[in-house]
């Protein structure tokens, strides 16, 4: 019985030792969600039915027909150093305030990908959900977003051209 508490303590010992140098690794990231950074990307299903998650792969096929309407969530800058072809550059802070009228003329059926730098980046989460309260039934976010695009050696345009 000695032997197989030695074992429970030593692997609760590992399991609190890796829990505490996970949290120290990424503190940064904790404190954010502590102070509560993250919330208002978070979206359940029921709330927003139109929105999904898609993967570099399904992006890249959505593009390859050509027949779905990307946005880019990042601001001018980075959109002008490099974005998927035919993105139309939507920065995600300009979108609060009202979505051009160009892009609230479009079919509220029609398919549209969303993205923005990638990583931790939130801006298309959040762009995301104001297309959804603005009716658009289809939206999907490529969670990779830029860098993943670019990191693939997928096609990518430069400067701040808007189709």
């Amino acid at each position: 019985m000695s032997d197989a508490r030695r074992i429970i303590r030593q692997a609760l010992t590992i399991g609190v030792l890796s829990v505490l140098v996970a949290a120290a690794v990424h503190f940064p990231l904790v404190n954010r969600f502590v102070r509560g950074e993250f919330r208002e990307t978070f979206f359940s299903r029921a709330d927003y039915p139109g929105i999904r998650l898609i993967t570099l792969q399904e992006a890249e096929d959505l593009w390859a027909a050509g027949e779905t309407v990307f946005f880019d969530a990042r601001g001018a800058g980075p959109y002008g150093e490099g974005h998927v072809p035919r993105a139309r550059n939507l920065p995600e802070a300009e979108s609060r305030q009202m979505l051009p009228a160009d892009v609230l003329k479009l079919l509220r059926e029609r398919a549209l990908v969303v993205y923005c730098e990638g990583g931790d980046c939130q801006s298309s989460l959040l762009l995301a959900k104001r297309l959804h309260d603005e009716g658009f039934k289809d939206i999907r976010v490529m969670t990779g977003g830029w860098e993943e695009w670019k990191k693939a050696g997928l096609p990518e345009d430069r400067g701040d051209d808007q189709e």
